[in-house]
């Protein structure tokens, strides 16, 4: 089972502490993920992305509004929800197979079930032959797909995703778009995506979000009209992905224009 996501009328004000004032993230934001669905926000920098994510993962509530995961409000840190950011953020003393259970460790399960879940969840991102290897001895994509088992291995219902693939070279990040979108498919779980990368946006995601700068809120919102959700290399050949892709630019260069 996949959960819906619901962002309604969201408004999220922080003190500033250097001036005395208020920064208001985002106001009046709203937009949906649907059971499966995986949703790319994008938006120049400042305009709130992380904020969104941290109020869905439960870290901190919005100030005006509602956020809902399958029509209840999150008021707290969720264990259906699961979260993979820019770093791996992979425990340097523990091997890959133990990083992977870490998740694990406060669910009911033996120490076995513990390890096949992990160990399975390792073989999804083909990194069976490195289980018992240390984070220092795998690459960077390498890291982070151990960071997607990782985060795969509690069986959430939503994956959060913070820019995941910003730190990889050109060649690393294709394979890893590619490797994740198949991944993801399979499994079918809901993902919010948030990315600086035009093109990720469009060959990653069913639908994009796009915000305003700060305080950011929706300026606008499609469907990606494209086969191959599952392969993004396959998805950024097809004819119509540049145009999406420059739409997105257009609407970003009118919205610094008017900022």
């Amino acid at each position: 089972m996949t959960s819906s996501l619901d962002l309604k009328d969201i408004t999220k004000v922080f003190p500033d502490r250097k001036t005395g004032h208020e920064i208001t993230a985002v106001t009046g934001m709203s937009f949906s993920v649907k059971p499966g669905e995986l949703v790319a926000v994008v938006g120049p920098s400042g305009c709130g992305k992380s904020t969104i994510l941290n109020m869905v993962s439960g870290l901190y509530g919005p100030s005006q509004g509602e956020v809902l995961i399958n029509g209840e409000p999150v008021r707290s840190t969720r264990s259906d929800v699961g979260f993979m950011l820019q770093k791996d953020l992979l425990l340097p003393w523990r091997n890959i197979v133990s990083n992977v259970e870490f998740g694990l460790e406060e669910k009911k399960l033996t120490r076995k079930e513990r390890r096949d879940r992990a160990l399975s969840e390792i073989d999804r991102v083909r990194l069976s032959e490195f289980a018992f290897h240390y984070p220092h001895q795998l690459s960077g994509g390498m890291r982070q797909r151990a960071a997607l088992a990782r985060t795969l291995a509690i069986d959430p219902e939503i994956v959060l995703l913070d820019e995941p693939f910003s730190a990889l070279d050109a060649q690393t990040k294709v394979v890893l778009q590619k490797s994740f979108s198949a991944t993801i498919a399979e499994t079918g779980v809901t993902c919010l995506l948030i990315t600086h990368d035009l093109q990720e946006a469009v060959i990653m995601s069913d639908r994009v979000v796009v915000l305003s700068g700060r305080p950011g809120t929706v300026v606008d919102e499609f469907p990606i009209d494209l086969p191959h959700r599952d392969d993004p290399m396959a998805r950024s050949m097809e004819p119509g992905t540049r145009d999406y892709v420059k739409r997105l630019f257009d609407t970003l260069h009118l919205e610094d224009q008017a900022a």
